[in-house]
Order: structure tokens, then C-alpha cells, then sequence
């Protein structure tokens, strides 16, 4: 499809799936992998089509070579029970069973043989999702698949896009931003003189285009204090003591063995982990920000 061309619908993907798919890119960077995917239809047309659509969940199972990879009927034959019995949300009506696929270096695609296999999955009234990732060019490519009443298998081009958590904006952040909007007023209103602040009646040294004289004397009477921040905390600033950490690394590696969903990890971290922003937290894992 043309790249100007509308895009018929969309999927969106949560961030914390979109690290494990990052996670996977990286892990297997000149080989395909595969396994099946949940998607729910969150919105659709007049007409039943879908227009938004999430991919709630995924387990990659087969891992093959460099431009191919393929799933097991027998094996995911016995997948499937146990992971409908371990997550009994992805059995629904507006809950589909698709696809989920790499490309690596390649850029993501709806090869021949993709389409291929997404027209011949569909059966009956159902309908098929099928989405391609990969770590160079372009990250996404995705489609659906059905059958009409004239038993003709049609394929749908859609769109990917990630799901960026809204934030919550806290109490603290806004007294201090307006905190430090009355304090511009009211330096605006001294003026500086050669672009230096003269702080004059303390103890600290002027300061002129850095924050060394002040730094500096923070640091030397409060050095027991500078390690009291967490940069995954909500506002970046506010510790977050290690039972919190110790509690949110057990929901990750709950959700990881697939014991819990996206969705359940997020609430059990909204409710044991308070001073946590779980996003971030597993950027400073990712990226080996901090010890554990």
C-alpha cells in the first residue's frame, strides 16, 4: 500500500509489551521469531469493521533464520489451553487470536508469504491479526484479515502506533512550578547586571552561567541527602525505598513468566508501588541505570 494512502485501521501497542518486543529484537538480531498474539477490538465502525484495536498479549514460541519463521500446530495445540486457563481475559468476543512476527534488520513488512498465511486463518465471522516488527527501517507493518458472506478472504492495511502513559500531574509539581514563576517575576523585577545573579546577605559565591557555587555548598553540608532521589520516581525526585522496588521487580518477573497480564502488572504497581512510575523503572532495568 502506497505510504500516502490511509491506513484502514489502527493497533496500538503498550509500552511495557513494546519493551518485550524491543527486548526480543535484540536478543535475536539476524534471526525471525514468531508466536501468537490477543488482539480486542476497542472501537469500531459503523459497519463492524474495526477502527482501534489493542494488542493486549503475545508469546513468542518459535524462533527460525534469517528470513523465516513458523508456528507448530501440535505445539500450540497445547499452548493455548494453558494460556487461556492462566489468562481467561483474552477469551471474549471482541478478543481475536492473530500474530505476531519478526523481521530483525530487515524492516517490518507484509511479505507474499505474510499475507498469504494472514488470508488463509480466518474462518467463519472471525477475524485475523496479523503484525510484523523489526529493529532497523521500519519498526511496524500490520493487517486483518476476514471472510465475506461470498466466502472471499479480504485483507485490511492498518497502522501501528506505541501507547504513551498519561501522566498524573501531582500536587508538588505544580507549587513548585508556580513557586519558581514568582521568582522570575520577582527577579525580573531586581534585573541582572552582565547576565551574573548577585547573592548577596548568604553564604554562597555568585553565580555566572552554572551552579557550582551553589552545588558546591549543598553538597558539602548534605552529602547524606543527595542520594535520597529516584529518577523513576513520579515526579523524578521523591525517594522510592527498596520495598517498593523489591515489590515492583516481583510484578515484572510475575509478568514476564506469564503468570500475570500487562494490565494486572499496571494495577499492582499502581497499588503496592505509589511512589514508582513503573515506565520508568523498567528504562533504568533496560538500561542498567541502578544496581539491583
Amino acid at each position: 500500500m502506497p505510504k500516502n494512502e490511509k491506513k484502514q485501521f489502527k493497533i496500538t501497542i503498550a509500552e511495557t509489551i513494546h519493551h518485550k518486543i524491543q527486548y526480543l529484537l535484540n536478543r535475536f538480531k539476524s534471526e525471525e521469531w514468531s508466536g501468537p498474539a490477543w488482539y480486542k477490538v476497542t472501537k469500531s465502525e459503523k459497519n463492524g469493521f474495526p477502527k482501534e484495536v489493542d494488542l493486549v498479549y503475545f508469546k513468542a514460541i518459535h524462533l527460525g533464520h534469517g528470513t523465516e519463521t513458523e508456528l507448530d500446530g501440535d505445539k500450540m495445540g497445547k499452548l493455548l489451553p494453558k494460556i487461556y486457563k492462566k489468562f481467561p481475559d483474552l477469551i471474549g468476543d471482541n478478543t481475536y487470536l492473530g500474530l505476531i512476527h519478526s523481521h530483525h534488520t530487515l524492516g517490518a513488512f507484509l511479505s507474499e508469504t505474510d499475507k498469504k498465511t494472514a488470508r488463509e486463518q480466518p474462518s467463519g465471522d472471525g477475524m485475523f491479526f496479523s503484525t510484523v516488527v523489526a529493529s532497523n527501517k521500519e519498526p511496524f507493518d500490520c493487517c486483518m484479515t476476514y471472510t465475506d458472506r461470498f466466502g472471499y478472504t479480504n485483507l485490511l492495511d492498518g497502522e501501528v502506533s506505541i501507547s504513551q502513559p498519561k501522566v498524573k500531574i501531582l500536587k508538588e509539581w505544580s507549587y513548585e512550578a508556580n513557586t519558581i514563576a514568582k521568582a522570575k517575576k520577582a527577579e525580573n523585577k531586581i534585573g541582572y547586571v552582565n547576565h551574573q545573579i548577585n547573592m548577596y546577605n548568604s553564604g554562597y559565591n555568585s553565580i555566572h552561567g552554572n551552579y557550582n557555587g551553589y552545588y558546591n555548598s549543598f553538597k558539602d553540608n548534605t552529602k547524606s541527602e543527595e542520594k535520597k532521589t529516584s529518577p523513576y520516581s513520579w515526579d523524578r525526585q521523591t525517594l522510592v525505598n527498596k520495598k517498593e522496588e523489591d515489590k515492583m521487580i516481583e510484578i515484572l518477573e510475575k509478568m514476564e513468566a506469564d503468570e500475570i497480564t500487562y494490565d494486572k502488572a499496571m494495577e499492582l504497581a499502581t497499588k503496592h508501588c505509589p511512589n514508582l512510575d513503573p515506565h520508568l523503572f523498567i528504562e533504568e532495568l533496560a538500561t542498567g541505570g541502578f544496581p539491583i
